[in-house]
């Protein structure tokens, strides 16, 4: 059945109008308003049966249509509350982030050169210790000791930097 039709057999039709204009103040949208209006009157269908006991149809519809508005003001609160959480928790973790980053490049350029080369070869351009060793032109047993050996130095300079709250 549509929607109209409906209205019309429940009796709804002589509100519309003021229905509409009701929710046009409320919302200050022609598309909110018209949104609001069709959840009132969905909601004024389900409860016909308490309508018709009504004398006062017309109040008893704009009083849905102001608690739909404000279902939907509380609905919108919780969505920018959490919203606003996420923002919060990303901002942090970006902070953390940062301050985590800022720590590693402190500690890097604490190590010697060779060191340093190794491990930014290994970790942050992903080679392998066969593929480092040829662009140094060492051994790949030589490579892996370097890299023990830088990793050990890392560690050490790391927690000497590293505030004990974040480790």
């Amino acid at each position: 059945m549509e929607g109209n039709q409906v209205a019309g057999e429940a009796g709804f039709v002589p509100y519309l109008g003021s229905l509409r204009t009701a929710a046009r103040r409320l919302t200050s949208s022609e598309h909110e308003a018209d949104d609001l209006v069709q959840d009132c009157l969905v909601c004024a269908v389900q409860g016909t049966d308490r309508a018709r006991k009504s004398e006062f149809l017309g109040a008893w519809l704009h009083q849905i249509l102001r608690r739909r508005w404000y279902d939907l003001l509380r609905r919108r609160a919780v969505e920018r509350r959490h919203l606003g959480e996420t923002r919060v928790a990303s901002n942090r973790a970006d902070n953390d982030a940062s301050v985590g980053a800022e720590i590693v490049r402190r500690a890097l350029q604490a190590l010697d050169p060779d060191s340093r080369r190794v491990l930014e070869l290994r970790f942050f351009h992903s080679k392998t210790s066969v593929e480092i060793a040829k662009e140094l032109r060492k051994s790949s047993g030589s490579v892996r000791s370097s890299i023990f050996h830088a990793l050990r130095k890392f560690e050490l300079e790391f927690q000497r930097i590293c505030p004990k709250e974040t480790v």
